[in-house]
């Protein structure tokens, strides 16, 4: 169970660190940096405002640090213009966007490049909307495949048949709820594969341990040993948000 976000700021010498705070079912104060620069704050129910303001301080140099190493690995990308000789990431690997004038509607990899097939090609947002739809296509046609591949491993240890949803996410790569639904980060088409079934694992292990306990990781291991690898690889990619539209 968690609440709804409540947002505060901290001081850490001359520089105001805003962090988003979530209620949860949880024992200790948990202070994460994400990868698109934000500051999370996980913290029990029962515990006072004064005291989690006290954490977040005694941790604010640790904060400061880290915003500036998340910060270094990349910049976060610029708005895609959706014009031919743009570069988009699929599976973790890059390819040019080109896009060929004629009525044929079609999106489709072709070596090294995302072949858009339109009418117009001065229309952005049409092409646009071709590349979201080709993008969400392959999400789920890759996700089921891998949830397949990981599930058949994760149900010799008692782990649930999951249900799975896909949808655009800013600040998770994936979320497991109660009822037995898995949902994933669109996103999450763009990473390496690697990191995509090290996602849908630690989901799946949370459909039988619903939190961050030593079983929950005692699990998680038994079902993918090398997950702290594919996990820090994953901690260097900015969530993206490739799609303007709503």
């Amino acid at each position: 169970m968690k609440s709804e976000l409540e947002q505060h700021v901290t001081q850490f010498g001359g520089r105001c660190i805003t962090y988003v705070l979530y209620r949860t079912d949880r024992k200790n104060v948990r202070v994460v940096v994400e990868p698109d620069l934000s500051v999370v704050v996980y913290a029990p129910f029962g515990v006072s405002a004064e005291e989690i303001e006290l954490a977040v301080e005694k941790r604010a140099g640790w904060i400061a640090r880290t915003l500036v190493k998340v910060d270094s690995y990349h910049p976060l990308p610029t708005p895609k213009q959706y014009i031919s000789g743009e570069t988009f990431v699929y599976l973790g690997r890059q390819y040019r966007l080109k896009v060929d004038k004629n009525a044929s509607g079609t999106t489709k990899l072709v070596g090294k490049y995302l072949h858009v097939s339109a009418a117009d090609a001065l229309n952005y947002g049409d092409i646009q909307k071709k590349v979201d739809d080709w993008y969400r296509e392959h999400a789920i046609t890759v996700f089921d495949r891998y949830l397949s591949k990981c599930y058949a491993v994760a149900s010799r240890h008692g782990v649930p048949k999951p249900i799975l949803c896909v949808r655009n996410m800013k600040r998770r790569w994936g979320s497991c709820a109660a009822s037995g639904r898995i949902t994933l980060n669109l996103g999450l088409v763009l990473v390496p594969v690697h990191c995509i079934e090290y996602v849908i694992m630690h989901e799946l292990c949370h459909l039988k341990h619903h939190n961050h306990s030593k079983a929950f990781y005692r699990l998680l291991t038994q079902c993918l040993p090398d997950w702290p690898k594919r996990k820090e690889v994953l901690r260097k990619v900015i969530i993206p948000a490739y799609s303007q539209k709503k």
